[in-house]
């Protein structure tokens, strides 16, 4: 095989791997009004959310008035219980189907109130219409297991006191055993698994089962801010739940919050996630949250969700690095692999990584006293973040190329050196941040696996060509675990998630040298 076409080869799987993962990523295609009462239709929400969001609607406002009107009105109209809940100037709106079975119930929410400078389309009209609608569907179903409630809060711009109120004084709010919120941080983007209940082992394991749109890991659980009434209010009275947020392109609290800007994709990926989980959780047998300890999990392609224990991360972690260390032994006693060549790789990866995340710092506001993980968040336009992305993977591979003509390195060895970094990523998340452990787990697991198959091909001399194909697994792999979770938190944790597409690329580094022409010669040692 010649050095050209494994360039081309390697450049194919692991653009189109990328291409394919950020399209299982992004938020679904609308779907028309003209579709079955019984699916979610983002064209019906925004039918909702042009009478919601003519004008913006503060708590006590005559808008905000006329939308309580509107809502209570819709309910009425398919035939749910209603109430409201005057609570001081604020007057919070429910609506729920009384299940067959049990009196246990099911939340789904949103804040139906604006900031006085925003229509608040989207923050939170789109949450609004995505209840409505999905009671809409949920009404053609009937009867169910267990009670859904939807609360409509008022008041959450101004401290969540629509959701204290409901909390505190509602006889409703004694039934609930499940919440599930939807609220809107930005214009676009996936509907994103923001945040869970703490011990969310039971939660996550029904959540992989009910929702087949499911975009999230555990990572953006562990270090995403939900300012959203679940995550200030609900999970803080000791709910259980999820909240489905919106972060890209953060023009809410603005003018530009209109009906004009909003991505109807983003509202059909929130509708799934509502209409999914509120079916399931309206039928399940067992509807009580037995606190089990919080999972690690991880999306993949849409086609399943990977959860196990986060007890497990530590053990996982001591195995793998046992494994690491016996092969580092073996190659070395073999000759397969040589200290200087180790240190070089180690070098080459880490100012790669420290590379990654300047376009966010250097193109983002400064604020004095910024977490660095929030660093450049000014960056909230897609272009923009595009171009961040796009800067950085220019400076990592121009730095791996100028890394190839310093010094002269069999590959196997400056792999191995670069993975000695995510060695101990892992080591380090695995105890202080096991949440985020995953990503430096399991794609170092894949890149043991090629380097285990790189040596076997080299004792056995066998033809490079299966060194090739294993790498190229090990990148695809790698790309389909890190991708989604570097691809959701851009937006809200730049500098952090750049640094983590740093990482990548490191797990990347020998892919990356053969698409730059390295030359295939030198696959093994001399």
């Amino acid at each position: 095989m010649r050095t050209n076409w494994v360039a081309l080869l390697a450049f194919f799987a692991l653009t189109l791997t990328a291409f394919i993962t950020v399209v299982q990523t992004l938020p679904p295609s609308p779907k028309p009004a003209d579709v079955s009462s019984t699916e979610f239709s983002a064209e019906r929400a925004v039918k909702h959310i042009r009478i919601i969001a003519e004008q913006p609607r503060p708590t006590g406002s005559a808008a905000n008035a006329s939308a309580r009107g509107y809502i209570l009105n819709v309910l009425n109209d398919l035939g749910l219980e209603t109430e409201t809940q005057p609570a001081g100037n604020l007057v919070n709106v429910m609506g729920r189907i009384v299940g067959n079975s049990s009196t246990d119930a099911v939340l789904l929410t949103a804040h139906l109130d604006s900031v006085k400078e925003s229509r608040g389309a989207t923050d939170d009209g789109s949450g609004v219409a995505v209840l409505l609608v999905t009671a809409r569907a949920l009404m053609s179903e009937m009867p169910f297991r267990n009670t859904i409630i939807f609360l409509f809060t008022d008041s959450e711009e101004t401290g969540s006191d629509g959701a204290k109120a409901f909390i505190a004084d509602h006889p409703w709010a004694r039934d609930v055993r499940v919440v599930i919120g939807f609220d809107a941080g930005g214009l676009s983007g996936p509907g994103i698994l923001s945040t869970t209940s703490h011990d969310n082992g039971w939660l996550i394991r029904q959540l992989a089962r009910a929702d087949s749109y499911l975009v999230g890991s555990s990572a953006i659980n562990a270090l995403a801010e939900s300012g959203t009434d679940f995550g200030h209010v609900f999970k803080a009275a000791g709910f259980s739940g999820y909240a489905f947020d919106l972060y890209w392109d953060r023009r809410i609290h603005t003018i530009e919050d209109s009906i004009g800007n909003l991505n109807l994709s983003s509202i059909q990926h929130q509708g799934y996630h509502a209409l999914s989980l509120a079916r399931y959780f309206g039928n399940l047998d067992r509807l009580s949250d037995p606190k089990e300890p919080d999972m690690i999990y991880f999306t993949v392609l849409r086609l399943f969700t990977s959860t196990y224990p986060i007890i497990l991360a530590v053990p996982l972690a001591i195995v793998i690095t046992v494994v690491f260390l016996t092969f580092l032994i073996f190659g070395i006693k073999r000759g397969f692999l040589s200290w200087g060549g180790i240190g070089y790789g180690i070098f080459v990866v880490l100012v790669g990584t420290i590379l990654a995340p300047l376009p966010g710092i250097l193109l983002g506001r400064w604020i004095p006293g910024m977490p660095f993980r929030f660093v450049g968040r000014s960056l909230d336009r897609p272009s923009e973040v595009s171009l961040a992305v796009l800067l950085a993977l220019v400076l990592i591979i121009l730095w791996y190329f100028i890394s190839l003509k310093i010094k002269h390195a069999c590959l196997p060895c400056i792999y191995f050196g670069a993975l000695v970094p995510m060695l101990i990523g892992m080591l380090g998340t695995s105890m202080i941040l096991p949440a985020l452990s995953f990503a430096f787990t399991w794609p170092l697991v894949f890149s043991l696996l090629a380097s285990a198959n790189w040596y076997y091909c080299f004792s056995q001399l066998k033809n490079s060509k299966l060194v090739i194909l294993g790498l190229i697994i090990s990148g695809m792999i790698t790309i389909v675990i890190m991708g989604p979770t570097i691809l959701l938190g851009l937006f809200d944790q730049p500098a952090l998630t750049l640094l983590l597409l740093g990482v990548l690329c490191g797990f990347l580094l020998p892919q990356i040298y053969l698409m730059l022409g390295y030359r295939m010669e030198n696959l093994y040692p001399i």
